[in-house]
This record gives structure tokens, sequence and C-alpha cells, in this order.
């Protein structure tokens, strides 16, 4: 389970999945590669289904700087397959 809080409340989700070496499979149809040094690859498990039934995804790449901080870079994409966003995350471990 994941959970977020916020000033306007928690959240939960939960995610479901099953491994096989470095490949991270979840029920949902997403998918994480985990890479040498800390990092991973993050997309949908079909790219090509979601850009020919016009659904938007995303993409994140992610590496560990330390034990407690890590960065996160997510490219957006629409219904077209077009590049709409970027967004860089820091993240520190309180």
């Amino acid at each position: 389970n994941i959970t977020s809080t916020s000033d306007d409340g928690t959240s939960s989700v939960q995610w479901t999945g099953s491994i096989s070496g470095n490949l991270i499979s979840f029920d949902r149809g997403f998918q994480m590669i985990m890479l040498p040094g800390g990092m991973y690859m993050a997309c949908p498990e079909d790219l090509s289904k979601n850009v020919s039934s016009s659904q938007s995804f995303h993409l994140e790449f992610c590496w560990m700087e330390s034990s407690d901080t890590r960065q996160r870079l997510v490219r957006t994409f629409d219904t077209d397959g077009l590049a709409v966003s970027s967004t860089y995350f820091y993240e520190t471990k309180v």
C-alpha cells in the first residue's frame, strides 16, 4: 500500500503484482524495471497499446542519490503520444 498525506487528508493506493528478476509487473498494466546502482525505469507494460487506444501515459526514471534521498524525472504524454510535461522530484526521507 502507498499512503499519501496532505492538508486535505490521507489517501491510500494498493498496488499488487509480481516480480521476475529485475522486472516488477503490476496488475494494472504498469511495470518497473530495476536497474543497477539504485535506479529504476517505470512505464506502461505495452506503450503501443496506450498510443493506439488514445490513452495518455507517463514514463518515470528514478535514481537513489543516497540512502535517504532520491531523484525522479517523470515525463507525461497525451493521447496522441506527444510529450506534454516533465516533472522533476527531489525526495528526502523524513
